[in-house]
């Protein structure tokens, strides 16, 4: 059996045990609930209905495809080792880096039909309103889904050698701070604190910048999106996941499940 078949089990198994979280459906209930409530909203703010109707269906998407990819992700290591499955997978011909690997392409499957699931309610949302389904949305879909398998890598890496608690915390801290790390370099540009400059530039540049991968504001107001932008961006997630789920490979290889 080759790595990729030994991958492609691993993330089979991944992806059914993670669809049987009732958090995953409560949080994809949530979502659509929210895409749905941007017609009671749009009422509210005459001529400026298809921008709520955008504003809200980008942001449910991103914002419950965030809690799932953390929440979901930070247990799918942690349970295997609690469970001592672990000890049976690892056991067989399986390397630690596919079994990691086979976790992350299983949870990254999970997302890509939670999102299309997410996606379809409001692109039908639009339609049904009469609007437009620009190619623009679909950009910014598509880097939301980069972000998340971001999200995903982040997860992926704490859980690797931490507790579910403290990997939520860390993953959750890392994704707020990477969509404020341009205020957080201008704060230390202007600050007369000593070490200040030099502090914000090490965090703007060490830790993943998922401002880059935002296009919500860009899509919801109706402006162009240039694909070679959106290239770029999806370019820049992909090495910061290849690094972190290199990380976690390392620190994973030196785990002692004993």
């Amino acid at each position: 059996m080759t790595s990729l078949v030994r991958i492609g089990v691993l993330a089979h198994n991944t992806f059914r045990e993670a669809a049987r979280n009732k958090l995953l459906y409560n949080l994809l209930l949530f979502a659509v609930l929210m895409i749905v409530s941007s017609i009671f909203l749009a009422d509210l703010h005459l001529g400026y209905r298809v921008r709520i109707y955008r504003d809200f269906g980008l942001s449910a998407i991103a914002m419950f495809g965030a809690l799932i990819a953390i929440f979901v992700g930070i247990n799918l290591v942690y349970r295997e080792i609690s469970q001592r499955t672990v000890y049976t997978i690892l056991a067989k011909p399986v390397h630690r880096w596919e079994f990691l690997l086979g976790k992350y392409t299983g949870l990254l499957a999970l997302l890509m039909l939670e999102v299309g699931v997410m996606s379809a309610c409001f692109l039908s949302l639009l339609l049904v309103q009469g609007y437009e389904v620009t190619a623009d949305l679909g950009w910014a879909i598509s880097l939301i889904f980069v972000e998340l398998a971001l999200i995903t890598a982040v997860a992926i890496f704490f859980s690797s050698f931490t507790t579910p608690y403290l990997a939520g915390m860390f993953t959750l801290a890392i994704w707020i701070i990477g969509h404020l790390l341009a205020d957080v370099r201008a704060f230390g540009q202007h600050s007369e604190l000593v070490g200040m400059k030099t502090l914000t530039e090490v965090v703007y540049w060490a830790l993943p910048n998922f401002d880059r991968l935002d296009l919500k504001a860009a899509a919801g107001s109706g402006q162009a999106i240039e694909l070679a932008g959106v290239a770029g961006s999806a370019a820049y997630a992909a090495l910061n996941v290849a690094a972190l789920l290199i990380a976690s490979v390392l620190l994973f290889r030196r785990r002692d499940f004993r």
